[in-house]
């Protein structure tokens, strides 16, 4: 078993400051940018629908999505606005093209 690899000063920055970032949209803001479904926000979120559903709902059964809920979503805007811009090997683990 090799041994982890050091973090540098830098990585470490940079760490630290994702860990602090908040995420550049919510699931109402995905929705007026993008044309999608809720089943599809629910696959990008790895909720049930019905969990989708309370994000949108008024009233009692209303929830708000956690945070790593958001971070689904902005990586999703991420990778539909700035795909091809992103390095030929990130694209390849974002979207190996076996399916």
């Amino acid at each position: 078993m090799s041994n982890p690899k050091p973090l540098t000063p830098q990585q470490l920055a940079r760490l630290r400051a994702f860990i602090y970032a908040v995420p550049i949209l919510d699931h109402q803001e995905f929705v007026a940018k993008w044309d999608v479904s809720r089943e599809l926000i629910s696959q990008i979120c790895h909720v049930d629908i019905r969990t989708c559903n309370s994000w949108f709902s008024l009233g009692g059964s209303h929830q708000e999505p956690q945070l790593y809920h958001l971070w689904y979503l902005t990586m999703a805007d991420i990778i539909l606005d700035e795909y091809e811009y992103l390095p030929e090997s990130l694209q390849t683990v974002l979207s190996p093209d076996d399916f």
